[in-house]
């Protein structure tokens, strides 16, 4: 038993070690409640709520979870697609602009809540929540992105791609959620 634990403590990597350490630290510091945002993403799935049922859509759960996730596996997997340190650098800058443009519009969506129209006003907390939530992505986004560049180990480096990737396409599918609201406060705001 002894030389079976030795051998798989050869097999261990020190970079696994690091990696593995390192998430852990991650993990420890986003369960700090001050920063624990398990509540905005409880909100986001209120946000996937069928208006007429009161149910989460199943059509937006595919949508937004189960599609992106599905989408980056069929990538890393069976395209063997993986973000090398050039594209993690590009990545990074992407994610810190759109990070930086979503802070900006929930200053302005802030300004907008107090609207006297029920729905409108609705429609606002929706695309707020939304557009946390795709900020919370960006920013893991930018943390993977950093993370990726000093990654050497193939199993490491394909589950940081995979996790990058569901991060985008639901970061997109968020944005293009946002756009689309933005466009329903606007045209709302002008019949008035």
């Amino acid at each position: 038993m002894i030389d079976n634990v030795m051998a798989v403590l050869r097999n261990v990597t020190t970079e696994r070690v690091v990696a593995i350490l390192t998430v852990m630290c991650i993990l420890a510091m986003l369960c700090n409640r001050k920063i624990n945002v398990v509540s905005v993403f409880v909100e986001q799935l209120r946000v996937f709520k069928d208006n007429r049922t009161k149910k989460i859509s199943r059509w937006d759960i595919i949508s937004f979870m189960v599609c992106p996730i599905f989408l980056s596996l069929v990538l890393v997997i069976w395209h063997e697609f993986s973000i090398n340190k050039e594209l993690a650098q590009v990545l990074t800058t992407a994610f810190s602009l759109i990070f930086t443009l979503l802070l900006a519009f929930e200053t302005i969506l802030v300004s907008k809540k107090n609207s006297t129209n029920d729905i409108e006003r609705e429609v606002i907390s929706q695309t707020f929540v939304s557009a946390v939530s795709a900020s919370i992505f960006a920013l893991a986004g930018i943390i993977l992105s950093m993370m990726i560049m000093f990654i050497a180990d193939a199993c490491m480096l394909r589950i940081f791609t995979t996790l990058i990737l569901v991060l985008s396409f639901m970061t997109i599918m968020l944005l293009l959620m946002i756009i689309k609201r933005t466009f329903i406060i606007f045209m709302n705001t002008n019949k008035e």
